[in-house]
């Protein structure tokens, strides 16, 4: 892991020759067409939302905090991010304080955000924008802060009222081939508050890579260092979350964030029997 400001990523080095970089490069502007002619109208709605599904899970630690992307699954407020986003390397242990932010205007929000972190852009003539955070509970399962061994968690935002959220592509594990375009979506540069830039990137699969998770997925294609956690798209639905990230290093230009990103895939009945809801709990 590297840490950037407080911000933890996994990342491996590659190094490519400059003929494969610029091959690698043409292939992702091939995607960037497909991705076009499969509606931009759809994929700019989704850049607008306000509210959005999409956060950012803060842990923590002695010292420092960690953060990655999410993604809300529930109305209630259940967000599914890659498990290694508790992991405070700083220190050698997990973090067990956490915190989801959600950023925009606020409106339409679940009342009970512990802190508003409001940033004025000068540069815009006085726009504002608000991260919105909210006190948060990693949901273990059977004791593992992990579902299924993979690199994936699961958290439950702590307040009253409906979220935005996102719906899975499929119920049952779902069939994908080499070649498939999904939308990553993060926001940049997530160490800085109330920073407004949202990406939504189209990555083309193109192998698989044996991970300390298991098998996962490579897919070829732009993103910002800080993506881990970050939702996966398929036709505007939820079908992988982002585990980690390989750059390229070209030779006389240096480290570029195009490059190779492994991820998971993820279905309804993979998460659904590990929802806990406040109507389940015995104590009320």
């Amino acid at each position: 892991m590297s840490q950037i400001n407080g911000v933890y990523e996994t990342m491996s080095n590659v190094t490519y020759p400059s003929l494969v970089t610029i091959a690698f490069a043409m292939s992702f502007v091939s995607g960037v067409v497909r991705a076009y002619e499969e509606g931009l109208g759809s994929i700019e709605q989704l850049a607008a939302a306000d509210p959005k599904p999409f956060v950012l899970v803060e842990a923590i630690g002695e010292g420092n905090i960690i953060r990655g992307q999410g993604v809300v699954i529930s109305a209630e407020g259940h967000v599914l991010s890659a498990g290694h986003v508790s992991w405070d390397g700083k220190n050698g242990r997990f973090a067990d304080e956490f915190r989801i932010s959600l950023r925009g205007t606020g409106d339409g929000l679940p009342k009970g955000a512990v802190h508003i972190h409001k940033t004025v852009y000068s540069d815009r003539e006085d726009a504002v924008f608000f991260e919105h955070y909210y006190s948060a509970k990693l949901q273990k399962q059977h004791g593992s802060r992990f579902i299924g061994q993979g690199d994936l968690a699961l958290f439950h935002i702590n307040a009253d009222g409906d979220f935005p959220k996102i719906d899975f592509y499929s119920e049952k594990k779902p069939r994908i081939q080499l070649g498939d375009v999904f939308h990553l979506c993060h926001f940049s540069f997530p160490h800085k508050a109330a920073e407004p830039t949202f990406l939504v990137n189209p990555v083309k699969i193109v192998g698989v890579v044996q991970t300390t998770s298991g098998i996962q997925y490579l897919a070829e294609g732009y993103y910002r260092v800080g993506s881990s956690g970050g939702a996966l798209l398929k036709d505007g639905r939820l079908i992988g979350i982002q585990s980690a990230a390989y750059t390229v290093n070209a030779m006389d230009i240096g480290e570029i964030p195009m490059g190779l990103i492994s991820f998971q895939l993820v279905w309804g009945d993979m998460v659904e029997s590990h929802l806990f809801r406040p109507a389940d709990d015995p104590a009320k």
